[in-house]
């Protein structure tokens, strides 16, 4: 049987393969680093990152959105979470030492980019840790898109109500009427400003008396209380005789009172009706708009206060407003007033303003939340 030999490489053949080899190996890793080099200039992201993202396999996502600086960031420390990898792609930015707890937490609780950004852009750092130790709220950016929202309170309206619109649960804040009655009341320090609130959050002081005081021409003055601030008195007097031109008899029935006067009030109605009920109609000492005297009780011509039956509330609630005047407690507004409905309770507030209320139909309240 004839035998084989094996054939012995040579050491030139030896030497071209391993070279060969070398050669490849340098190609294939050049080849790399040239691609990732030409990804980095295409994309904006550093070399080392576009490194990452292919260790991730993401690249081909990356690619197809613009350069993300938060991605950049987050995508190479310890916070970086796969799922949210699209969030970061539209997340904003922010050098601030907690931003990558931050926006974890806040994708976490259930925002979105846009909430997210639109949170940054409104908010300081300390109100976004607020926002991220709170439960979801789902209109959030409604909520800071509003001109009347207040970032002091934000707090507030991450707790109120969120079965109410974005609008009423600011405003309401607005109001203090996540508070309970007669508390986290404030002094008002300008009781003469003829645009002062006063509610039971907004309290007069016991020795405020206006300087202007004069009484009511007594032909449109039937009540006790018979004085009103100068102003509010020239403009009721103005609307009783713009009344009887329309054949409409109006009164008033009772307008200043002064802080005692309304202590001494309020306690015969809780002596006579109780505590629960006076408190639906009637003021305590230093929170009643007649404390002011820019405020009056309106009579008709049989002397009964007006109702909404009365030919003069219709002729009121479409003209009063021409002479600065606006129904103060209007139906259906009693959980923002605080009052029972009123129809005979009138308050002066010049002609501008109470215009603008008669054409919003919002209470003094709403509108002073929405300022």
């Amino acid at each position: 049987m004839k035998k084989y030999r094996k054939k012995k490489l040579s050491i030139k053949k030896i030497s071209f393969l391993i070279i060969s080899i070398i050669l490849v190996t340098i190609i294939s890793i050049n080849i790399n680093r040239i691609t990732t080099f030409y990804q980095s200039k295409i994309t904006g992201y550093e070399y080392n990152t576009i490194e990452v993202f292919h260790e991730l396999n993401v690249y081909d996502n990356i690619k197809k959105h613009d350069y993300s600086k938060t991605l950049e960031k987050i995508v190479k420390t310890e916070y970086y979470n796969p799922k949210y990898l699209n969030s970061y792609l539209d997340i904003n930015y922010q050098n601030t030492d907690t931003f990558y707890t931050d926006i974890n937490k806040l994708l976490n609780l259930g925002y979105n980019s846009n909430d997210i950004n639109m949170a940054y852009e409104k908010l300081s750092p300390s109100n976004i840790v607020i926002l991220t130790d709170n439960p979801y709220l789902k209109d959030l950016t409604d909520v800071l898109n509003l001109a009347y929202f207040d970032e002091d309170n934000l707090a507030r309206y991450l707790k109120y109500d969120k079965d109410l619109s974005a609008e009423d649960r600011v405003t309401y804040v607005n109001a203090l009427l996540d508070y309970k009655y007669y508390t986290n009341v404030i002094d008002i320090e300008d009781p003469s400003d003829i645009t002062v609130i006063v509610n039971k959050y907004h309290k007069l002081a016991s020795d405020y008396v206006p300087n202007d005081l004069e009484a009511i021409n007594p032909k449109y003055n039937q009540g006790f209380n018979n004085k009103m601030r100068k102003v509010a008195k020239v403009a009721f007097e103005k609307m009783c005789e713009a009344a009887l031109e329309d054949n409409i008899t109006i009164y008033s029935g009772s307008a200043y009172r002064s802080y005692s006067y309304q202590q001494s009030l309020y306690n015969r109605y809780v002596n006579a009706n109780g505590f629960d009920a006076a408190e639906t109609f009637s003021a305590r000492a230093g929170y009643s708009e007649h404390q002011t005297g820019l405020a009056t009780d309106v009579m008709n011509k049989r002397l009964d206060f007006i109702s909404k039956n009365d030919k003069e509330y219709d002729w009121l609630i479409n003209n009063s407003y021409k002479y600065g005047f606006i129904l103060r407690y209007p139906e259906g507004k009693e959980n923002i007033t605080g009052y029972m409905y009123e129809e005979w309770h009138f308050r002066y507030l010049g002609v501008d303003i109470a215009t603008e209320l008669y054409k919003s139909n919002l209470t003094y309240e709403e509108y002073i939340a929405r300022k």
